[in-house]
């Protein structure tokens, strides 16, 4: 099992941030994008600044859709689309991939605590949870992978974010 952790200052003149590790604090990750753009980008980069992933939000959708492609633009490979689902009380999305299968990802109503399974429901595989704390300086992401794919689950947690806390 891989532990990381996310920490976002509420005030930042940019938009980025490391990507933790949860027990040495060392960074394995980081987060970029640009801080007024549309639609939505972002980057998920390696510590040497590689980029690994490459997110945009599809535009004129009532609910969000966003895509995730290998590299920095959208002229990497396509990797998952993940569409967030209609629910009044609980956070869902569903993210359908034909590289690393097809994920399930549901969330308490307060869109702090979330856990993705793998397949259409909560009957698959666990294979990460997200919970999230507050403080007053910053917000803080603990995530636990117990399946492997560490970079694909974290960007997922990124896109979570950004679906459901409001200062984005």
């Amino acid at each position: 099992m891989a532990q990381y952790r996310i920490r976002q200052k509420y005030f930042s003149f940019k938009d980025s941030f490391a990507i933790t590790d949860a027990y040495t604090g060392e960074p394995r990750f980081y987060c970029r994008s640009k801080v007024i753009t549309l639609p939505k980008k972002f980057w998920v980069e390696r510590t040497d600044g590689t980029p690994m992933y490459f997110v945009r939000q599809q535009m004129f959708r009532f609910l969000r859709h966003l895509d995730i492609y290998k590299g920095a633009d959208r002229d990497g490979e396509h990797v998952a689309t993940l569409k967030a689902k209609f629910s009044l009380f609980r956070k869902k999305c569903v993210v359908r991939s034909e590289q690393y299968g097809d994920f399930f990802i549901y969330g308490n109503i307060m869109a702090w605590d979330f856990s993705i399974y793998a397949g259409h429901n909560t009957d698959g595989e666990l294979v990460a949870t997200i919970n999230k704390k507050i403080s007053r300086i910053a917000d803080t992401y603990d995530i636990n992978i117990l399946a492997g794919k560490e970079g694909f689950m974290l960007t997922l947690c990124i896109i979570i974010d950004y679906l459901y806390q409001k200062k984005h």
